[in-house]
């Protein structure tokens, strides 16, 4: 039969071969019939029922713009009405640095409140009914829910960045089809959403705009509560109140247990938890920037603006609406915005989207001996030989670090010690693969794919 087919394919494709991206798509687009449930290694889409000949639609609807079977970009792309082409950050129209001239906007967001902004702005200007962000659920430590609202406070104080695998599709199914929603997501989410509206216009057109956020490295779950043994704090039911980007820019982690203790660790120092929880599907993606969104929005890295502490992002503008929401924003002295050059764009992600475009291509080349993966459509051309063994290395970091007996060891260790060799570690390791990564990413080629992926999605 025609539907269980399709469920063993999602199964022996994605799921099994941990290919999942943890975006609830299973759960958001059938009729109760998968439910995303917690693990180790993220949330997992579980079957709760036995599937029937009404579900085959949907089914069809989730194998179709699944991430984790892979999203053909470069095909993709040719959908987006821009004007400049870019392999690494996604075709654009203009490119920018912009903050929020709210101070209250800016302190409660990550880097330039822009996403803030706009959402609020597209609120009050009725260009949607609703915005879809992604929250903390009230009382509920370490646990997050899309937020569906059109209310400006909630939109305001909603969550700041969030270092965990964390569904957002799960809810499809609650949206109103008369209703116009802008969705922020991660790029994989983006990307999922981006297919079903060119598959099926009429279906998904409430989903109005699509704002995708930078991503370069994601967590699983179980990160907070290794911090929390390096200080002595025994599990997560002891945290009063969580930040992952706490104050001035670039923030810091800053936890609130219930006996008033204040746990604090800058931005880079907590990074050194990435190498142990790090989810295997910011691993196997090369979208580190959005690049099917109308937007994208990503912390704006350089040491002239990092040194002002105020909080910039960088934004790679996709459509002529969203230009045109900025140039009003701007005109009406609610952010301020600056053009830069794709030169610029990059230099500040250079590692992450290196990481993502040519490390990607290796580590599922590597996976393809073990079984399915994602495909995608662009590979790139050449890959020095030398860099293929930087890559081997940071497998085995990876490897080594994931390990229960290696977690349990550095999780007695002090974390303020922890991320302060980190810290020291990254920088040396940056300073010594930074030539061989720049390099490779500078005029950096690529070759197209045509594979299943791309001919599902020709009959468009």
């Amino acid at each position: 039969m025609e539907q269980k087919k399709l469920v063993k394919k999602i199964f022996n494709e994605v799921i099994k071969p941990g290919n999942c991206f943890h975006c609830g798509l299973c759960e958001g687009l059938s009729d109760n019939l998968f439910k995303m449930t917690e693990s180790i290694n993220g949330p997992i889409p579980k079957l709760t029922r036995k599937p029937i000949i009404k579900d085959i639609p949907d089914l069809k609807k989730i194998l179709i713009s699944c991430p984790g079977r892979g999203i053909p970009y470069n095909f993709l792309s040719n959908y987006l009405n821009t004007k400049k082409k870019n392999k690494l950050i996604g075709n654009y129209n203009s490119l920018k640095i912009c903050s929020s001239n709210s101070k209250i906007i800016r302190n409660n967001s990550s880097s330039g409140g822009v996403v803030r902004t706009i959402l609020i702005d597209l609120i009050k200007s009725k260009n949607v009914d609703y915005v879809c962000v992604l929250d903390e659920i009230k009382n509920q430590i370490l646990k997050f829910d899309i937020l569906t609202t059109n209310n400006i406070k909630k939109i305001t104080n909603v969550s700041q960045s969030i270092y965990q695998t964390t569904p957002l599709l799960h809810r499809l199914k609650d949206l109103k089809k008369n209703k116009a929603y802008c969705f922020v997501g991660l790029p994989e989410h983006i990307a999922s959403l981006r297919i079903l509206k060119i598959k099926y216009p009429k279906e998904f057109k409430h989903i109005k705009y699509l704002i995708s956020i930078y991503s370069g490295t994601n967590m699983y779950p179980g990160a907070i509560e290794f911090y929390l043994k390096g200080n002595n704090v025994s599990n997560k039911n002891q945290i009063k109140k969580l930040n992952w980007r706490y104050g001035e820019w670039p923030g810091k982690l800053r936890i609130i247990l219930k006996n008033n203790k204040i746990l604090t660790l800058k931005k880079f120092y907590y990074n050194y938890l990435i190498p142990f929880f790090i989810s295997k599907s910011c691993l196997i993606t090369p979208d580190f920037t959005g690049e099917l969104s109308d937007i994208s929005i990503g912390d704006a890295w350089s040491p002239k603006l990092e040194n002002k502490g105020y909080g910039y992002s960088v934004v790679i503008c996709r459509s002529k609406k969203f230009e045109k929401i900025l140039n009003q924003l701007k005109n009406n002295t609610l952010i301020k915005t600056k053009k830069i050059n794709l030169q610029e764009t990059i230099k500040m992600h250079a590692h992450m989207i290196e990481f993502k475009k040519i490390g990607s291509f290796l580590r599922i080349k590597k996976l393809e001996k073990k079984g399915p993966v994602p495909l995608y459509d662009l590979k790139p051309i050449k890959i020095s030989l030398i860099r293929i063994v930087i890559e081997n290395f940071i497998g085995v970091i990876i490897e080594i670090s994931s390990k229960p007996f290696t977690k349990y060891i550095v999780s007695l260790v002090n974390s303020k010690l922890m991320g302060h060799i980190f810290q020291v570690l990254r920088t040396l390791w940056k300073n010594i693969s930074k030539p061989t990564k720049r390099k490779g990413l500078t005029g950096l080629k690529f070759t197209k794919i045509n594979n299943k992926r791309i001919q599902e999605l020709k009959t468009i």
